[in-house]
């Protein structure tokens, strides 16, 4: 069976792990919660840059000031149906 590139990282990776010391073990595991944040923050600026997705936010933003809007449970009821 051919191991994908992911499996053998994670392979790597486990190997790694095992042999580090807890301390150095909550670094990695610091990091790496740091790479996924950052990575969430990029997204997050990237879309906010976009001049069509900051109006609809803004807009959303006026409607909740103004009481304007739907219920999250009415939106979460139709997304379900």
């Amino acid at each position: 069976m051919n191991m994908s590139t992911h499996e053998r990282i994670q392979q790597r990776l486990e190997t790694v792990l095992i042999a580090l010391p807890p301390r150095k073990l909550e670094q990695v595991v610091d990091f790496a919660e740091y790479l996924n944040s950052r990575e969430e923050w990029e997204a997050t600026l990237e879309l906010m840059n976009d001049p069509a997705m900051r109006e609809d936010v803004e807009e959303g933003r006026a409607q909740a000031v103004h009481g304007e809007g739907r219920g999250w449970r009415e939106v979460q009821a139709s997304v379900r149906s």
